[in-house]
């Protein structure tokens, strides 16, 4: 695979889907380490929404504000490229790679089903667009080894790596007064189990258990915060929904928590479990195989049950013998890139 010597330094990153949450956090992360630490011209492809992603001297962006816009850039033909946010173009593109950070690219059918219908089809096209057009990239890349496994089965494609990064909260050197027993930083999605969190909670509340929680819910998802409403009602369990924060304000919540409980069903990495045990946090988390690739946790709970949730939460509050929850990843940024730009200059 050869490359003209004036594409050689050109790296093109096509993310006009990257929205919020943990695409945007990588994204940011990302971009931040190709602008200080390697010698790269950028070209960067983004929804209209970032205008603080800024062109400097070794990046352009280019935004796109329609829909039109952003299917017509999958129709180019773009070498050189990284595909950050799950979907492959239309055409070939030599030299190119799809990063995978969304697990319902991966999600069984049955599962998919389980979401409401509006997602479940439009999960369900993304798998379809997915099977037909994966071929036009050379590499997929996503985050653990159980989500490798899933990409194969699911698509029989044979050149997957395994490269996770993130970008960790700096350790404070002072101690901060722990506010919150209990902290869960995730967007609304489905998958991400906020509803067996609230019936944990409720259960807590009926033991009159009293414990502190931090949420960073949408303020639009006005189901959840009705939900957040009746349970501190009851005034025995107190939930403080800060809705969508900044990485800055997601470092100082760890600082001011005790733990981070995490329900989530599905993730492709599972970021906030690193970032929480690489800051100190215990961790309350599922019994599922996603937790133990990243992390060793504190304690652990039957994934589908609240009560089983509700005791693992008890437990922790009670038990001040509960062991450290433990980092077992390591971060893949640098690999990534000059696996990328090891190919560019064959």
């Amino acid at each position: 695979m050869l490359c003209s010597s004036e594409d050689r330094n050109l790296f093109h990153i096509v993310a006009p889907n990257i929205k919020n949450g943990g695409g945007l956090e990588l994204l940011e992360y990302l971009l931040e380490i190709l602008e200080s630490e390697y010698d790269l011209n950028v070209v960067v492809y983004l929804d209209s929404s970032h205008a603080h992603i800024n062109k400097t001297n070794k990046r352009s962006v280019v935004f796109l504000g329609s829909t039109i816009s952003k299917i017509k850039l999958f129709f180019k033909k773009i070498d050189n490229t990284l595909y950050f946010g799950n979907l492959p173009p239309i055409k070939k593109s030599n030299n190119s790679m799809v990063y995978v950070h969304n697990p319902y690219i991966a999600m069984s059918l049955s599962n998919l089903l389980s979401c409401r219908l509006i997602l479940s089809v439009k999960y369900f096209l993304q798998q379809l667009y997915f099977s037909k057009f994966i071929k036009n990239i050379d590499t997929i890349a996503c985050q653990n080894a159980l989500m490798r496994e899933k990409l194969y089965k699911r698509y029989h494609f044979l050149n997957i790596e395994l490269l996770p990064f993130f970008r960790l909260c700096k350790k404070q050197d002072k101690f901060f007064e722990k506010k919150y027993d209990f902290c869960y930083v995730s967007l609304a999605h489905p998958h991400k189990n906020h509803k067996l969190l609230f019936e944990a909670l409720l259960i807590l509340t009926k033991k009159n258990i009293p414990c502190k929680v931090a949420l960073t819910i949408e303020n639009d998802r006005h189901d959840l915060l009705k939900d957040i409403e009746i349970i501190n009602k009851l005034k025995v369990v107190d939930i403080c929904n800060l809705g969508v924060i900044s990485k800055k304000e997601v470092c100082e919540l760890y600082s001011v928590s005790k733990s981070l409980i995490f329900p989530s069903l599905e993730e492709t990495f599972g970021l906030p479990l690193v970032e929480a045990a690489l800051m100190g946090l215990d961790v309350i988390a599922p019994n599922l195989k996603y937790v133990f690739q990243v992390i060793k946790p504190s304690v652990t709970y039957s994934s589908k049950s609240p009560s089983s949730c509700a005791l693992a939460m008890e437990e922790y509050l009670s038990d001040s013998s509960i062991k450290k929850s433990t980092s077992i990843v390591n971060n893949q940024v640098n690999k990534l890139i000059q696996n990328y730009t090891t190919k560019k200059n064959v």
